[in-house]
């Protein structure tokens, strides 16, 4: 339960990095396009928030001593969404970077 809460700690975490990543690189360029990625930001927190759910909610109510396949496919998806999501979020800092130090 514990790799659980940490997984989405670490999920939580990248979302946070990503947005204000986006939310830096938004103002620099002087556009107003930031507000149309609350939508898609909303809607990554929904698609890997979802896994994490049902892996918490499988680990408190099933009490088999088997393995259970769909806990371990729930984190391997959650696990390989973040490191998509820190993937992600060092090409958008690295981007914002690469732009501050063009402008000097």
């Amino acid at each position: 339960m514990l790799q659980i809460l940490g997984t989405w700690l670490i999920f939580i975490l990248l979302l946070i990095i990503l947005h204000q990543g986006i939310k830096k690189q938004s103002v620099m360029d002087g556009k107003k396009g930031y507000r149309g990625w609350r939508g898609w930001l909303t809607g990554l927190f929904v698609v890997g928030a979802l896994p994490l759910g049902f892996a918490l909610y499988t680990k408190l109510t099933d009490e088999r001593l088997d393995a259970n396949i769909g806990l371990g496919i729930a984190m391997l998806f959650a696990w390989g969404y973040c490191a998509l999501l820190c993937c992600v979020g060092l090409i958008v800092w690295g981007r914002y970077g690469y732009k501050r130090y063009q402008r000097k």
